[in-house]
């Protein structure tokens, strides 16, 4: 089964709204063994959209919409297929009153506008919608097509869909994935896995596994992160087990050629790896911040279940403060200077000690725009990790790049460095 994707609405023409449902949806269908060739985009125009849909019939077995199912005039998607097909808008008294059952839950006044909501093409049947008030439609229009066209073809479908993403995602998973699941029983899903790296640039990535991109089935495909690298491996099957014996012999060969930069997988981050490590070992993390101004422990708090191994964080971001809570000598201050090798290691050392942890981690540097000079210039950073016997500290040059860049940077590094200090010492 192929399938061709339509998000209609002006305001994705604009830039005024993140299309998250072409993420979710093209996930979907591929977990579902369906090919999505093309997504298009249309702005509130019936014109464009009706022939945004007769392209997508012509290509496609399943055409999906998203949008233009609200009460306004601007809402045009089921309108347009019924124009589209001559066929008849028809009143479902049904689900009028869900829709004034939910408005009256909600101890809300309904206005009339919300009648449009309950009209569908005569011979369309109705898409729930358990979170919203406006439903959408499962149509087979493979006889409205052929006699449109004047030829036969294969089964056309059509699925019409709320832009709001909860309730499309609703919709979904309580409706439409089940039916397409029982259309597309027999045939093979696509299954992926995504294998993540720090410490290696994207091109010197491919250049290692640049005869593994050429491979059909299994396939191999670099994808850009933040700071970090992605390879997503992919097979068809028609099990769970028959895809993993093929991508894990995929990943074996992968990891001899760059597995000491591999990290995680899937949703894993640095701070969940790292985190795992500490659960692991029972042991506590503590952590001084300057110039990253709380990003490092806003990323490690956000993982679930960090309260096991988050000890202490500050953020010491005046000279001052590194004195007053870190014991961060006046000397050292005066003589290197708070973005220094020294000040790194003694605010490391002044955290571990007043949060009594196993690790330390420090970080001090210049993020910009201002305050650089030849000697430091901007985006020079100083992070030093401390524990298990260790006392170590690096200057990083991330450049003059914008600030939040130098502040995300420092950040993985600083969560890689002790990742590798903790395989280490396992």
């Amino acid at each position: 089964m192929k399938a061709e994707i339509i998000f209609i609405g002006t305001e994705l023409l604009l830039g005024q709204v993140l299309n998250s449902n072409a993420v979710f949806l093209g996930r979907e269908l591929a977990a579902l063994g369906i090919d999505c060739y093309f997504e298009t985009i249309v702005g509130d125009n019936k014109e464009r959209i009706k022939a945004s849909f007769q392209t997508a019939l012509d290509r496609a077995d399943l055409i999906i919409t998203t949008g233009g199912l609200g009460p306004t005039s601007d809402d045009l998607t089921t309108e347009c297929w019924a124009e589209l097909f001559d066929e008849e808008l028809v009143f479902d008294e049904a689900v009028f009153q869900k829709i004034k059952e939910r408005f009256e839950r909600a101890n809300k006044s309904m206005v009339e506008s919300n009648r449009k909501q309950a009209y569908r093409p005569k011979s369309s049947d109705t898409l729930p919608n358990p979170a919203g008030t406006a439903p959408g439609i499962i149509w087979d229009v493979s006889k409205l097509y052929e006699a449109k066209r004047g030829h036969s073809q294969e089964r056309k479908l059509v699925m019409t869909f709320p832009g709001v993403p909860k309730e499309l995602k609703a919709m979904w998973d309580t409706t439409a994935k089940k039916f397409l699941m029982s259309l597309n029983a027999s045939a093979e899903r696509l299954f992926w896995k995504e294998l993540k790296f720090y410490g290696i640039g994207e091109s010197a990535l491919a250049e290692r596994v640049q005869d593994l991109l050429d491979l059909t089935d299994p396939t191999v495909a670099p994808l850009a992160g933040r700071d970090e690298c992605r390879l997503r491996i992919a097979c068809k099957g028609l099990t769970h087990a028959e895809a993993e014996e093929k991508l894990e012999r995929l990943e074996t060969e992968i990891k001899a050629r760059v597995g000491q930069f591999l990290y995680g997988y899937d949703d894993d981050t640095l701070e969940s790896v790292l985190g795992e490590l500490l659960k692991q070992n029972k042991q506590t993390l503590a952590v001084a911040e300057s110039c990253t101004g709380g990003l490092l422990s806003e990323r490690l708090t956000s993982v679930p279940g960090s309260s096991a191994y988050v000890n202490l964080n500050v953020i010491t971001y005046s000279n001052n403060s590194k004195k007053q809570i870190l014991e961060v000598s006046e000397e050292a201050l005066n003589s290197f200077g708070a973005v220094s090798q020294v000040v790194a290691l003694q605010m490391a050392k002044g955290i571990k000690k007043l949060a009594k942890s196993d690790w330390s981690i420090a970080i001090t540097g210049i993020a910009g725009p201002d305050g650089g000079t030849a000697e430091k210039p901007v985006g020079s950073v100083y992070i030093a990790w401390v524990g298990e016997g260790i006392e170590e500290v690096k200057l990083f040059q991330f450049g003059a790049r914008k600030r939040e860049d130098i502040r995300w940077s420092a950040c993985q590094e600083a969560l890689n460095g002790l990742r590798q200090h903790l395989l280490r010492v396992k």
